[in-house]
């Protein structure tokens, strides 16, 4: 990805961003850091790392081919983070609450959701969350570029349907 902004909205390149954790395999350094990494993993459908990252006593219930099913008719669009609670070094559990958006079937949602995570030995586990899935009306400025990252203006693709 190179010097291709990082999905998680930090505008930082992918690289220096959670492609140090995704690509790379450092650990997160807080929650933070380990939820803006998941929503890039989601975005780029790298699932064995949703499944690493998520604590041990979950992953019974992760299954990298159910993820990819699951997920195979959704563009993940953008991150908002709206608050987080310790997460940091020296915690050992940490809250975030954010908003993912996403289009399923040509319908945007938006994924609401607060979410624990678990510090152990200095490496940040995602515990479990609590989301709320709305379906929404999103609105792009026509000389944006497309949700469905084709690399048009969102007027010269979507808008056009």
């Amino acid at each position: 990805m190179n010097k291709v902004n990082c999905p998680c909205g930090s505008l930082r390149p992918y690289d220096d961003c959670c492609g140090l954790f995704i690509s790379k395999g450092l650990s997160p350094k807080t929650a933070e850091q380990l939820m803006r990494s998941r929503f890039s993993a989601f975005y780029l459908a790298k699932f064995q790392y949703i499944v690493d990252t998520e604590h041990v006593s979950k992953r019974h219930n992760a299954d990298i081919s159910e993820l990819r099913k699951d997920q195979s008719g959704t563009t993940w669009i953008q991150l908002i983070i709206h608050r987080t609670a310790g997460g940091s070094q020296e915690d050992t559990d940490g809250m975030v609450e954010f908003s993912a958006f996403f289009n399923e079937n040509n319908q945007f949602y938006e994924l609401r959701e607060t979410s624990q995570f678990a510090n152990e030995n200095g490496t940040w586990f995602y515990l479990d969350g609590k989301p709320d899935i709305q379906a929404i009306n999103l609105t792009f400025k026509r000389n944006a570029p497309c949700w469905c990252r084709s690399g048009k203006k969102y007027k010269k693709c979507h808008a056009m349907m």
